[in-house]
């Protein structure tokens, strides 16, 4: 993440901003995710935190890595993870979306090929080039049979009708329309100060990862989010002929 503001955020964070930091409610979180991911040998987790999601994927693969950008958050993933008993088989990394690509071949050396590699709420800090990169180094680092599942994607068609309080209702007031009004006014000085629409970050339509996935030659699939309203997940495929 070259945003300093997301740096700094995240580096005075101590967990994931996910819906809750219920243990019951991380574990259903991720064994929707597992379910995409599946099992394999090798997992690559960018992005992880605390590994409050990394510690159930462990489970299912021999081999995981964790990489963040905030050492505080490591930190604690390196506590959660002695107490769940993957010390053994859990590396983690402290390295941004620029530098993890380096760090792995350093460490593991270039031939070091992922089963899948995952991120979990982390697109909508990545602007569009990071995005793009991203994803085509991912794809470098992917065995053949392999997938990259981007998970929890902000989507800039419902954000706004969520933070409105438009779902649940069965009716629409003049405050939720006010609300939709002001929200995308907001949205446009924003992007013509070239900042993120958006509180949460980047929001992306799902046509922006079928563009990417045209591009790149891989196949894709795109899933609503279980647990968060405006979100979805992209599932990426390598192409065989």
């Amino acid at each position: 993440m070259k945003n300093k503001y997301w740096i700094n955020y995240w580096n005075k964070q101590t967990h994931g901003q996910h819906r809750s930091q219920d243990e019951s409610f991380l574990q259903k979180e991720a064994e929707e995710k597992l379910f995409h991911l599946g099992r394999g040998e090798k997992l690559l987790d960018f992005g992880c935190g605390s590994a409050e999601l990394l510690v159930y994927y462990a489970k299912n693969f021999n081999f995981c890595v964790g990489g963040d950008s905030s050492k505080q958050m490591l930190e604690n993933a390196h506590e959660r993870i002695k107490v769940f008993g993957y010390q053994n088989n859990v590396t983690l990394l402290n390295c941004d979306n620029n530098q993890i690509w380096d760090t792995l071949e350093k460490k593991f050396g270039k031939d070091f090929k992922f089963d899948c590699i995952t991120t979990g709420q982390l697109i909508q800090y990545l602007d569009k080039r990071a995005t793009e990169d991203f994803i085509y180094n991912a794809t470098l680092h992917l065995t053949n049979e392999g997938k990259i599942c981007l998970f929890d994607i902000v989507d800039s068609r419902t954000h706004e009708l969520w933070k409105a309080g438009l779902f649940g209702r069965n009716s629409v007031d003049f405050s939720v329309i006010l609300k939709l009004f002001y929200g995308r006014i907001r949205a446009i000085i924003k992007n013509l100060s070239r900042k993120p629409a958006f509180d949460l970050g980047y929001a992306y339509p799902p046509s922006f990862f079928m563009n990417i996935a045209k591009k790149f030659n891989l196949k894709l699939y795109c899933i609503n989010s279980m647990y968060y309203e405006y979100r979805y997940h992209i599932i990426l495929y390598k192409m065989h002929s």
